[in-house]
């Protein structure tokens, strides 16, 4: 009885060894643990490339603001309109490009040369294409209603000539930023793309256009905290949707 219950149990033992490499739980000298990765579940890496808007926005922090960890964010600072040649050296990152650019420009860059600033974006728009980058291109905030008296009074207190760029009681600023945004929304909806439309988050409404005084600084241009907080509310949805089509 002995002798057949020793056979039994080396013949149950060398059965279960036989599927311990299939279980996994036999694996080479000095490898790791064999956990398949499911690449769709992989954190989506966004970047936002942009101006004081990046660095005020913090949104590096924003998935633990929002309770989101589908994403993570990167920002990079380039402070100038044309940002070719940030976006360049963010699309020959190898092993590490980012899953989306997120394009913001700032109204400080307007009126400007609005006709430059659309081909400029659709340039920047195809090359991300070009190197599997999802585009997401952001409308730029309008400025306040106020923002033209305000820039007066800011230019005389440092020394700067007021009407250097025109007259700013015609609202030049909010008219190009209007006129680029009205663009960017046909362009994008033309080629299929998402927008992340920061200026209908932010503006009092379709006929009123303007940046709300409650949202802005005391320059009327840039934003404080409350606008924000408004704005990480409609990164997420925009995201996912971009991130569903590609």
């Amino acid at each position: 009885m002995v002798s057949h219950f020793n056979i039994a149990a080396l013949t149950s033992l060398w059965i279960l060894l036989s599927f311990v490499p299939v279980l996994g739980f036999i694996r080479e000298e000095g490898a790791g643990p064999r956990i398949p990765v499911d690449d769709s579940q992989r954190r989506k890496q966004v970047l936002l490339l942009g101006a004081s808007v990046g660095k005020s926005w913090k949104l590096p922090s924003l998935p633990q603001r929002i309770g989101n960890s589908d994403y993570s964010f990167e920002y990079r600072m380039c402070a100038q309109f044309d940002k070719s040649d940030c976006l360049k050296d963010i699309l020959s990152r190898e092993g590490n490009k980012p899953d989306v650019v997120l394009i913001k420009e700032c109204a400080a860059y307007f009126p400007g040369e609005v006709e430059s600033y659309k081909k400029l974006m659709t340039r920047w728009i195809r090359e991300c294409l070009d190197a599997d980058v999802i585009p997401l291109p952001a409308t730029v905030v309008p400025v306040t209603r106020l923002h033209s008296f305000k820039k007066i009074f800011i230019d005389v207190l440092r020394g700067r000539k007021p009407f250097r760029q025109g007259n700013p009681f015609k609202y030049l600023r909010n008219e190009a930023i209007l006129e680029f945004n009205d663009w960017l929304r046909l362009y994008c909806r033309e080629k299929g793309l998402n927008v992340l439309d920061l200026e209908a988050a932010l503006r009092y409404s379709e006929n009123n256009r303007f940046l709300r005084e409650d949202l802005a600084r005391i320059d009327g241009l840039h934003l404080n905290g409350k606008a924000y907080e408004l704005l990480d509310r409609i990164v997420l949805p925009v995201l996912e949707d971009a991130t569903r089509k590609s």
